[in-house]
């Protein structure tokens, strides 16, 4: 039978979870949506040697499942002298991980802007960074907010993998207060309602901002 009274007696250590996994999920999120257009402009104008290890960069991120990449971040490199807090090496892979998914999206939308609007953007005189920012930009948003909120939502659940690392997220408490009160399923009930709720809140405003963007076609 449920028994409500070990998610009450655990409220505290849960609600510290929630907080370091908002704060985590906010963090790596921003992050990663300025990284993945910097590596979007960057693959979309590289050429030569440059594109080439963009590529494979995007290749070998893409193709790497996130848990391995954290271990080899978090254990490989004090191994060459390199001490990183747990906090900022769980957000350091998420970024390495999930820029590349961005900007696989932003190429996406970038490519989905007709030619000929940009060939008029040129033909009346726009410098190549105006026609960025006011025909590209704009339109390659747009048409990339449904997938962008996928790949956050992706990341608000990814950030539970800080727990691998003894990072004191939600994960973790519910694993501790598991292990302290011997109940196996009311911690995780209450973890997976609050991931739910996160996820859900993130495609609300996905949502909000879908019918603000309005889609360009």
């Amino acid at each position: 039978m449920f028994d409500w009274s070990v998610i009450v007696r655990s409220r505290e250590e849960l609600l510290n979870g929630f907080q370091l996994t908002v704060l985590l999920a906010c963090l790596a999120g921003g992050l990663s949506l300025m990284g993945g257009l910097l590596l979007c402009a960057a693959r979309l104008k590289a050429r030569g040697p440059v594109a080439w290890v963009l590529t494979a960069y995007i290749e070998l991120m893409r193709n790497t499942p996130l848990l391995i990449t954290l271990y080899l971040i978090y254990f490989g490199l004090p191994m060459v002298g390199f001490q990183i807090p747990t906090f900022t090496c769980v957000v350091v892979v998420l970024v390495m991980q999930h820029s590349v998914f961005v900007s696989e999206v932003l190429r996406g939308g970038f490519l989905s802007v007709p030619l000929a609007q940009i060939e008029a953007g040129r033909a009346i005189g726009m410098r190549p960074l105006a026609i960025f920012r006011i025909v590209q930009l704009p339109q390659a948003w747009s048409a990339s907010v449904p997938a962008l909120m996928s790949v956050l939502v992706l990341l608000i659940h990814d950030t539970s993998l800080g727990a691998a690392i003894s990072l004191v997220d939600l994960t973790m408490a519910a694993k501790v207060i598991s292990q302290r009160t011997a109940a196996s399923f009311e911690p995780f009930v209450a973890i997976a309602v609050c991931y739910s709720l996160l996820s859900w809140l993130l495609s609300r405003a996905g949502s909000f901002f879908e019918r603000r963007s309005g889609i360009a076609r």
